[in-house]
Formats: C-alpha cells, sequence, structure tokens
C-alpha cells in the first residue's frame, strides 16, 4: 500500500496491492474502488468499506416505512484509525 496524493480537503489517497484505489476522507469514510468498470457508464465506481450498524427506527416511523430498523454507517473520526482499516482491507482482500 503506497500513498498516492493528498488533496487539499485533506483526503488521502493510496494504491492497494491488486492496484485498486483506497482513500481516507476527512469525513469519517473510507472507500474503495471496483475492479472493473462500471457496465452502464465504464467508470470504476468507489464503495464505502465503513462498519454498518443496524438502528432501531423510533415508534413514529413504523407505518411509514414498514421496517423496525434501518442501517447506519460508524464514521471513523481518527486518521489513523482510518488508515488501520483501509491497510486491513488491503491485507484480507487485496492479496
Amino acid at each position: 500500500m503506497k500513498l498516492l496524493k493528498v488533496t487539499k480537503s485533506g483526503a488521502l489517497h493510496f494504491e492497494l496491492s491488486d492496484g485498486r484505489i483506497g482513500v481516507s476522507y476527512e469525513s469519517g469514510y473510507v472507500r474503495v474502488n471496483t475492479k472493473s468498470k462500471n457496465m452502464y457508464h465504464g467508470k470504476k465506481t468507489m464503495y464505502q468499506i465503513n462498519k454498518m450498524t443496524k438502528v432501531k427506527t423510533p415508534d413514529y416511523y413504523k407505518g411509514v416505512i414498514g421496517t423496525n430498523y434501518f442501517y447506519k454507517r460508524e464514521l471513523i473520526t481518527d486518521q489513523r484509525d482510518r488508515i488501520n482499516l483501509l491497510f486491513r482491507f488491503n491485507n484480507n482482500n487485496c492479496i
């Protein structure tokens, strides 16, 4: 994993072992692009690798959306933790 660039907003772009790009954003999200291009627009898309948690909906929403829960991404506030998440992803998935 090697650092490619740092943007003006503070996002760190890394090249992973298999050639994909991983990005750590200041907002708390970590994203990785896909290996192949999208069949509709021909570009590689990014997806989030942050952990998802199940959140129970309040009682007044139960009739509106029909379910008792929804999923929410956990934001990682510390830059070191975001880079560690990207490093673990690289070790587990990019060999």
